[in-house]
């Protein structure tokens, strides 16, 4: 998932030119010249060693964008030069998202190997489920996802696993019939699940039925129609339990905390507000499990509300090594006086971003070094005692950041797999450029880890790896913890 750019970057110092006057040429000249300019980690990655392959795909694309006015093919030429740099923070935003079109013949090979129930209409299953209904399990049964796209049907194949499949033709691909997920019992409501998404290709998640809902980990939410449910979901379940986004009693030793991405709009505001409504939960446990999965990162001072719960001690946010350009001030001085009229930024950025461009005033042409935040805790021996961190491969960017900075506590395990890793070069902010609409994100900074320790492409590697067979993270955490004590 594309990293995210934060709203008042709508004021970064561009120009544009008519649209009639466009062409790729003109979009490659400022952005070779952007990242020239401003690029913090240009001199780490233009070097004598790789000069002369720069060089020549300059000569190439140079070549390439000559009378280039489709964007489409426009795109895929500068997309080319910018991963030259092998930077996730430096891309381009377009207006449309250009994908590669796969071949008819592929989806259809996919769907052929899919599997197809002999139910066609609601009407039969319903009439299967009447004539079996003392011998069902709770899973099955007729569901309808939270946004009532889809009408499921639920049957069991074999011993433990269970097929959803649809109730309604929607292509002449997904017929009725057709299969859409697999479930595997692996525990009392609780499924390793493989679901077909539109193209047919799979994600591997975990499910857990709770009374009439069947929650799918970052795909959907079931609600159980036929045969009617016993118990519905209580009230404690839709507060605890259901939401994306959480606090969740596990049992008496456990408790967790469900972050949402830092992308989305007021990010700090929301996670402020839902891990101190919680605080008794949290504070009654010994042991706090903060699920950072597919988090791709964003306003870093999100997380800010929950050092609290997990410090040991102080914890040190390392400034980045930004560089002082003329066009990064200018950027810079525009996104200090337009957070002025936003309060919830500029309480924290405004000192930042003051020190910031003091910095890069007084060493003009040179890289600076932003001051470090220290979070000053006390040694805290009481709950939680441990904390893990659940990470994997879509954990990136400044979620990264902070996971690094909660391994300052030493109550802090990591578990998962290593995360994306896209935390080396920050402060990013984005350009305008002259043709298409388009932008140009680019990494004003870089970390402190460099060059001596990168992550870029390679992630963090956790403390415990949990291995591919497992599809209850959580679980996992909870007998990895219970087995330590």
């Amino acid at each position: 998932m594309k990293r995210l750019i934060l709203f008042f970057l709508i004021t970064s110092y561009s120009f544009t030119y008519g649209q009639d006057d466009c062409d790729c040429k003109k979009n490659f000249e400022e952005i070779s010249q952007k990242v020239k300019d401003n690029y913090a980690a240009y001199s780490m990655k233009i070097t004598p060693a790789t000069k002369v392959k720069f060089d020549e795909l300059n000569k190439k694309i140079n070549a390439k964008v000559k009378g280039v006015t489709d964007p489409r093919t426009c795109y895929y030429i500068l997309k080319e030069w910018t991963e030259f740099f092998k930077d996730g923070h430096l891309f381009i935003n377009t207006q449309t998202s250009f994908t590669e079109t796969e071949p008819k013949e592929a989806v259809e090979a996919r769907a052929a190997k899919v599997g197809t129930q002999k139910f066609t209409s609601e009407p039969k299953f319903e009439s299967y489920l009447k004539s079996n209904q003392a011998t069902l399990a709770a899973v099955e049964g007729v569901w309808e996802s939270d946004d009532k796209a889809y009408r499921m049907g639920i049957i069991k194949t074999a011993d433990k696993k269970y097929t959803g499949f649809l109730l309604n033709k929607r292509d002449n691909l997904w017929t009725a019939g057709k299969d859409k997920f697999m479930l595997e019992e692996i525990g009392e409501n609780s499924f390793k699940t493989t679901y077909y998404y539109a193209d047919f290709t799979t994600e591997e998640t975990f499910s857990k039925q709770i009374k009439n809902v069947l929650k799918m980990d970052n795909i959907y939410k079931f609600y159980k129609i036929s045969p009617i449910p016993t118990e519905s979901a209580s009230q404690d379940d839709l507060i605890h339990k259901l939401p994306d986004y959480r606090v969740e009693k596990i049992d008496e030793d456990n408790t967790l905390l469900v972050l949402p991405p830092f992308t989305i709009p007021n990010a700090p505001t929301y996670v402020r507000e839902l891990v101190n409504q919680n605080a008794d939960i949290i504070r009654s446990s010994k042991h706090l499990i903060i699920d950072f999965r597919n988090n791709p990162g964003g306003d870093e001072t999100c997380y800010d509300a929950v050092f609290p719960f997990i410090a040991n001690g102080p914890i040190v946010r390392k400034g980045s090594t930004v560089r002082s350009s003329v066009e990064n001030l200018i950027l810079l001085n525009h996104e200090l006086k337009a957070i002025q009229d936003f309060p919830q930024y500029s309480a924290y950025l405004d000192p930042k971003l003051r020190d910031m461009i003091r910095k890069m005033q007084r060493n003009p042409g040179q890289l600076v070094q932003v001051s470090d935040k220290t979070f000053d805790f006390k040694p805290n021996p009481s709950n939680p005692q441990k904390v893990v961190i659940l990470m994997n491969k879509n954990t990136a960017s400044s979620s990264e950041s902070l996971i690094l900075e909660s391994k300052q506590s030493s109550k802090v395990i990591t578990m998962g797999t290593n995360t994306k890793g896209l935390a080396d070069y920050t402060e990013v902010r984005d350009w305008g450029l002259p043709c298409f609409g388009w932008r140009l994100a680019l990494p004003l900074g870089y970390s402190h880890r460099l060059p001596a320790n990168p992550i870029e492409f390679v992630g963090i590697k956790p403390d415990v790896t949990i291995p591919d067979s497992e599809a209850d993270w959580v679980s996992f955490a909870v007998k990895y913890l219970k087995s330590t004590k």
